[in-house]
């Protein structure tokens, strides 16, 4: 039932067999219990009409009965299917249209007022008796009217069974249009999702630019479709940044291979230092665009609780020497209290040390490189000329290199940093220090570290 169409359907078939379950039990309700209560409120009516036409005389006792044409005529001609007798409490009929003596009562019993509706057999064939009382001049007096079974049948019986079979004729007709109307419905409504799945399918990898189109997309559907939009949107932008990314490592590779092919072509006469700085300017590269691929990873992240001035303290210590070789010194944190927090070990030493690495290489001779860790994050500072305003907006971006840069990198290593600070949910600023630069990661609500 993974059918949308199949659900649908299914939900409709059983709405309609409990309607048609409903319509069937209404109906024999009508069947069974319908005449009976047709016959009631008939006499019912006609008694109230009864009581409305009797007539009293000086007395106060009715004397007669004044009623339209038509049922003077009923009373008059058809004597053993219907009639009326206006009765006192004792049961004496003193008014009647088939000339009786008496109330109506069940065989065998006497007149009993409080028994409003009662059945009797007179020659065979069953009557319905109904009695109505009504008070004149504080006396009560009582109106019975009596409707045959065999009228009753002759007035609703043919005209109600066929009635009956065209209700029934009716209902089935009305269900099986609905459900046509409904399958229909479905057809055209689904439309949109056959489009849509039939462009989606024309999608290939070198055709990431098309998108589903929301013309006459039904307004449930439209968030749907707007979202697999966005999401091929994010694929062919990760796609194309892939595709810089790679154009833009051959480039950076080409370039030292380049070199280092002319100085093995000069044999003997080359250089084997510049050979050297080659291969380690090209090694760093490697290494970087490795490091940079593990961050990009955001699934090969383990989390665990490590302390970040142990961090702080390794990628220092790695550091040392190139620190003393550019006459620089490192100065870590100056409150020895641990600072626990969640993160990957290995990324979160790959951040530190790039970012030490960075203030280091911009931090002129005898100077220091402040790297402060606090629960509310990490801050890594150097003493050089800041950055320039027109250089801000290009720090983190893959293998971009300022004009005045001291190092020999291949431009990652701040890419890196943001990579791996962003699949821990944190946020990595730039800023001038006045002097110098700061680098900050500042840690979100709910993944702050936590000083012990």
């Amino acid at each position: 039932m993974k059918s949308l169409s199949s659900r649908l359907l299914t939900t409709t078939a059983i709405a309609l067999s409990c309607i048609s379950g409903i319509v069937v039990l209404v109906l024999a309700v009508l069947l069974r219990w319908g005449p009976d209560m047709l016959i009631n409120l008939d006499l019912e009516h006609n008694a109230a009409r009864i009581v409305a036409g009797v007539h009293f005389n000086a007395g106060g006792v009715p004397d007669s009965v004044r009623l339209n044409q038509k049922m003077t005529a009923i009373y008059s001609v058809l004597l053993q299917d219907a009639a009326y007798r206006v009765v006192d409490q004792r049961g004496v009929a003193l008014l009647s249209s088939d000339h009786a003596a008496t109330a109506y009562a069940p065989a065998g019993e006497n007149f009993d007022p409080q028994r409003t509706r009662f059945r009797v057999v007179n020659s065979g064939e069953g009557q319905q008796v109904l009695t109505v009382p009504f008070i004149h001049d504080d006396r009560t007096f009582y109106v019975q009217l009596m409707r045959s079974e065999r009228m009753q049948r002759i007035i609703v019986g043919s005209d109600s069974e066929k009635a009956q079979k065209i209700a029934i004729a009716v209902a089935v007709v009305a269900m099986l249009l609905f459900s046509l109307i409904v399958v229909a419905t479905l057809h055209r409504a689904l439309k949109p999702l056959r489009k849509a799945s039939a462009a989606a399918g024309q999608i290939q990898v070198d055709n990431l630019s098309a998108r589903l189109s929301l013309e006459d997309v039904p307004s449930e559907l439209t968030p749907l479709f707007t979202a697999f939009n966005l999401a091929l949107q994010r694929l062919e932008d990760g796609y194309r940044v892939q595709r810089e990314f790679l154009a833009t490592a051959a480039h950076e590779l080409k370039t030292p291979l380049a070199l280092m092919r002319g100085q093995i072509e000069l044999d003997e006469r080359g250089d084997r230092g510049a050979l050297l700085r080659d291969l380690d300017h090209m090694a760093r590269q490697v290494h970087q665009l490795l490091h940079l691929a593990e961050a990009s990873e955001h699934q090969n992240y383990a989390m665990e609780q490590i302390d970040l001035k142990d961090i702080a303290a390794e990628a220092s210590a790695q550091l040392e020497r190139l620190a003393q070789q550019r006459e620089v010194h490192i100065v870590g944190p100056a409150n020895e209290e641990p600072v626990m927090i969640a993160a990957d070990r290995g990324a979160l030493f790959v951040l530190m040390r790039n970012l030490i690495e960075n203030a280091v290489h911009h931090a002129p001779p005898g100077s220091a490189v402040d790297v402060d860790v606090s629960a509310r994050g990490v801050a890594v500072r150097d003493y050089g000329d800041g950055i320039p305003a027109d250089a801000m907006p290009q720090l983190f971006k893959r293998f971009w290199r300022g004009p005045h840069r001291r190092d020999e990198g291949a431009g990652l290593g701040l890419s890196i940093c943001e990579e791996i600070a962003h699949a821990h949910g944190w946020t990595l600023q730039a800023e001038n220090a006045g002097p110098g630069a700061r680098f900050r990661i500042n840690f979100r609500a709910g993944l702050q570290a936590t000083a012990v």
